[in-house]
């Protein structure tokens, strides 16, 4: 059957991009293309990236004739359509942004995440090494007052030993590991 398509109205436009009428769905292109252009224009200010929107708002409504359905006129759907697209537009650029800084982050100061995580263990490593060196009960002296916070009083009454003792123990300990690491690590 041959349509005159400007004439025909909206809804049966789309009616018959949905039984898959390329002229229909030109049609409907060419209706809508300059007022979405101007509405995308509007939000982006910027010529190519409105026009590749519009594209991909059409594209959309191709690919997805079928199973599209529309409760009002399509082009309040269009319009929402548009604004949608730019919204996922601006926000994948601040996703790109975010990563751009963190690349050149990395190559302005060779720092990066992975780093900086890999260097904690090793020297977390490199301090449970040497703690594994010191005996058994200066490690555990040191462990309750410096790693799970114990003043040495607590310490003296759980392990029954003098505080003085205690105290002696823990300051050994740190010149040990001082000696290995600096004073910078344990302080």
């Amino acid at each position: 059957m041959q349509y005159d398509y400007h004439n025909l109205k909206e809804d049966t436009l789309f009616q018959l991009v949905k039984a898959n009428d390329e002229l229909a769905y030109r049609e409907l292109f060419d209706r809508y293309k300059e007022l979405l252009f101007r509405h995308a224009y509007r939000m982006t200010q910027d010529s190519e990236l409105s026009q590749d929107i519009v594209q991909d708002v059409f594209l959309v409504l191709w690919n997805k004739r079928a199973t599209i359905e529309i409760s009002q006129s399509l082009e309040p759907y269009l319009i929402k359509s548009i604004r949608n697209k730019i919204l996922d537009y601006f926000s994948h650029q601040e996703v790109v942004e975010k990563y751009r800084v963190d690349i050149l982050s990395f190559v302005e100061e060779g720092i990066s995440y992975t780093d900086d995580f890999l260097l904690e263990k090793e020297l977390a490593a490199m301090i449970e090494h040497e703690k594994s060196k010191l005996s058994p009960r200066t490690r555990e002296v040191y462990e309750l007052n410096r790693e799970q916070g114990h003043s040495y009083k607590e310490i003296s009454a759980l392990l029954s030993t003098s505080e003085k003792t205690i105290k002696k123990q823990v300051h050994n300990a740190l010149r040990i590991l001082r000696t290995k690491f600096g004073s910078f690590f344990f302080f």
